[in-house]
């Protein structure tokens, strides 16, 4: 029999389910519709609420110490909240993805959008973060995972700002094809 391989979503709020049960959030719901596709894997939450890049890189090791066989790789939105220095956040995100790619883990790279509230000259700056990021390693973009359920008040919770339960499922039934793709490079 072989060993169901092990899928680490590596984020904040986002990635966590701010405001849901653990198996309203992403990782547990992409488990969920890559089990529908029949395609077994444990997804392990590694989201953590509030967190910018500099936090998630100062937890990489407790994640690689999970064996993770693959990664999703979702920062940025807290980031962009406290307008951190664009280039901390790049370099921030370039030294997990080294990581991860060192070890010959396959990641998938999600970004985000700075929402409008945030000044025009940050959001221009912060916007080519990912792409480049992907472009520099290689690996695949999921490009921006507000995209499914922003703007939309039956996929929000209260705040406007986090999905509720069926808007996790908007944005992973979105992320699925990458997901699968991702999950298919484990070897």
């Amino acid at each position: 029999m072989t060993p169901i391989p092990t899928l680490a979503v590596f984020g904040d709020s986002l990635t966590e389910g701010y405001g849901l049960s653990k198996q309203q959030a992403l990782p547990a719901v992409l488990q969920q519709l890559l089990s529908v596709h029949g395609i077994p894997v444990n997804a392990l939450n590694f989201g953590v609420s509030g967190e910018t890049s500099t936090d998630g890189l100062l937890r990489i090791d407790s994640l690689l110490a999970a064996h993770p066989e693959a990664v999703i790789l979702e920062f940025g939105a807290n980031d962009f909240y406290v307008e951190d220095p664009v280039p901390k956040i790049e370099q921030n995100l370039d030294t997990m993805l080294t990581a991860f790619i060192e070890k010959k883990i396959p990641v998938l790279l999600v970004g985000i959008r700075a929402v409008a509230e945030i000044p025009k000259s940050y959001r221009t700056a912060f916007a080519p973060i990912f792409g480049r990021l992907a472009k520099r390693h290689g690996v695949p973009l999921y490009p921006d995972i507000l995209a499914p359920y922003l703007g939309n008040p039956t996929l929000t919770l209260m705040d406007g700002l986090h999905p509720n339960e069926q808007g996790v499922v908007t944005i992973a039934q979105d992320m699925l094809p990458m997901v699968i793709d991702l999950i298919q490079k484990i070897g």
